[in-house]
């Protein structure tokens, strides 16, 4: 018995080991797309402060908290959503949904719709010279911007249930947490977003391309060379 239950923690070990090798540690953001330090030519700041801040110390604006979000968020009210007549629960759309600040896809939105320029943070940043870099002039380029979600694929819906899902031909989300069961493809209390597909810490050195997570290997996806095919079966 003693045996057995060493055993299972060994394997508790190595599944926790495994699912986290699956992601990109934090530091993989370096000289991506989302390496504002290096794109910002050296700034004197850490390079997670462009979107996270530690404090907010003295007369620093309040603004949202959710994830320690250092850069302004968008005031669009009315992105709309995608509608399907397979889709079981659908999309909120995220300018009117109740808790928009504590969405992870606002904070995408907060660059990528092209209202809010790159540069608008609530603790300002500084150049190489610890000189302020100028706020509010640097906006996200129309070829990465998003702004009408209802051309894109959904997201801000709650993931199917079990029965729901094996009916329109979905996998079944092995908890509110993940679809895979160990986090390598997230849910947001149980609701699809933008950052369930796509890994804003991802880049280079993780081998990946526009973001996209690395979705666990199934037969499907080595047949049709799509990650899609690991959702919709």
């Amino acid at each position: 018995m003693k045996y057995a239950r060493i055993l299972g923690l060994v394997l508790v070990v190595l599944t926790a080991s495994l699912s986290f090798a699956a992601r990109a540690p934090k530091s993989a953001v370096f000289n991506s797309a989302h390496d504002f330090k290096t794109q910002y030519n050296g700034a004197s700041y850490t390079l997670c402060n462009f979107c996270h801040v530690a404090h907010k110390f003295g007369s620093a604006p309040t603004g949202p908290s959710y994830l320690l979000w250092n850069h302004t968020l968008s005031s669009v009210a009315n992105y709309g959503v995608y509608t399907s007549d397979s889709m079981v629960n659908q999309p909120v759309d995220l300018g009117t949904s109740s808790n928009a600040n504590l969405i992870t896809s606002n904070l995408c939105l907060s660059c990528h719709d092209g209202t809010v320029a790159i540069n608008s943070w609530y603790e300002a940043q500084s150049n190489a010279s610890y000189q302020p870099i100028a706020q509010g002039t640097d906006f996200m380029p129309s070829d990465t911007t998003v702004r009408d979600l209802t051309k894109q694929h959904p997201i801000n819906f709650v993931y199917p249930d079990a029965t729901s899902a094996a009916n329109i031909g979905m996998r079944v989300a092995g908890s509110t947490s993940s679809i895979d069961g160990a986090g390598n493809v997230p849910l947001f209390n149980g609701t699809m977003q933008c950052d369930t597909c796509h890994d804003p810490h991802a880049g280079p050195s993780s081998g990946a391309h526009l973001f996209f997570r690395t979705f666990p290997s199934t037969p499907e996806q080595t047949t049709t060379g799509s990650f899609c095919v690991y959702c919709h079966l």
